[in-house]
């Protein structure tokens, strides 16, 4: 009983320090335009920047974009032979279930024959991807409601009470999920095999059995990819964007998209992506660098392009799994 009670007055000591940190995000929240935010994250507070130009719904499209563009399933002379092969073992599964075996083992044959030298000239296509999902799971928070949960979460953790830390921690989402879903055709040769085997020995059930489970089978690769570091890839495309202009404000313009930009990789770091990665510091003394490039009226383009790229390299580095799946 008296476990029951500290778990109980802990729930509540949570509640209450949680209803703070929401007054006090919400006060943040209202005081946005006061300060340009800190370019460390040694800084005791943080302040959102003024909003940038664009809209959240425009800034959300872009995002997602991007994210189309970088897990866009390409479509190969390989992949286009390796469908091929897998609409006429669907067309062998009919010919079993019209009780024509012998046609169906025939057919068997020249697709393995097919797919083992397709799979010996292109091994990349022993998995070939066929749709691609994404699922957001966003936060609305900033960095020190954050850092707020993160040290809840952590006493709670360190007190024993780990589904409450659990509870906290799933309020430092904020991300997309990419599900990308590959046929594995390494494992099709066999299943072909074996098919055609059970063919030989009368047994068509068991035979079409076998090539459903293989065309049924999936390979469901996850990645998952921090929305602020997305956002903040949008925030120095913009940038650069501006400076190309030929507008009196453009030089304020990107100023403030790599303040964002600044803020956004900030509360990354902050909800825990890539904690303490020494690449978040190289990514902040870029953005330093740029916009003093800006305002002394230095060459700033290439720097722009070198900062995408080093984002983008940080990105796949951390977040991206496509690698593991070839």
């Amino acid at each position: 009983m008296k476990t029951i009670k500290k778990i109980r007055k802990m729930k509540k000591s949570i509640v209450g320090l949680l209803s703070l940190a929401i007054i006090f995000t919400s006060c943040a929240q209202n005081n946005h335009n006061t300060t340009n935010a800190k370019e460390t994250t040694k800084a005791v507070e943080v302040v959102k920047p003024e909003h940038a130009k664009i809209s959240d719904k425009q800034l959300q499209e872009n995002v997602a974009k991007t994210m189309q563009d970088d897990f866009v399933i390409k479509e190969t002379q390989s992949v286009k032979e390796a469908m091929n092969i897998l609409n006429e073992t669907g067309d062998v599964i009919k010919k079993i279930a019209e009780n024509k075996p012998k046609v169906a083992k025939e057919k068997l044959a020249k697709l393995i024959g097919e797919l083992e030298i397709l799979m010996t000239r292109d091994p990349e296509v022993m998995l070939v991807p066929v749709s691609v999902a994404y699922q957001v799971n966003d936060a609305v928070i900033d960095i020190p409601a954050a850092r707020k949960i993160t040290g809840l979460a952590k006493k709670a953790f360190d007190d024993g009470y780990y589904q409450v830390a659990k509870d906290l921690m799933n309020n430092l989402s904020s991300e997309m999920i990419v599900k990308t879903s590959y046929l594995p055709l390494a494992t099709y040769p066999d299943a072909m095999k074996l098919s055609a085997a059970l063919l030989e020995d009368k047994k068509n059930e068991e035979a079409a059995a076998v090539l459903i489970q293989a065309l049924n089978t999936m390979v469901v690769q996850q990645d998952i990819i921090p929305l602020p570091v997305l956002r903040a890839e949008e925030f120095i495309k913009l940038g650069a964007a501006a400076m190309a202009e030929d507008k009196a404000d453009k030089k304020a313009v990107a100023q403030l998209y790599l303040d964002n930009a600044d803020y956004q990789l900030q509360l990354a770091e902050a909800l825990g992506y890539g904690k303490k990665d020494e690449e978040y510091k190289e990514l902040y003394d870029a953005i330093k660098d740029l916009k003093k490039a800006i305002t002394d009226d230095k060459e700033s383009k290439g720097k722009f392009e070198k900062l995408s790229e080093k984002i983008k390299a940080f990105k796949e580095r951390l977040f991206f799994k496509k690698d593991s799946v070839k």
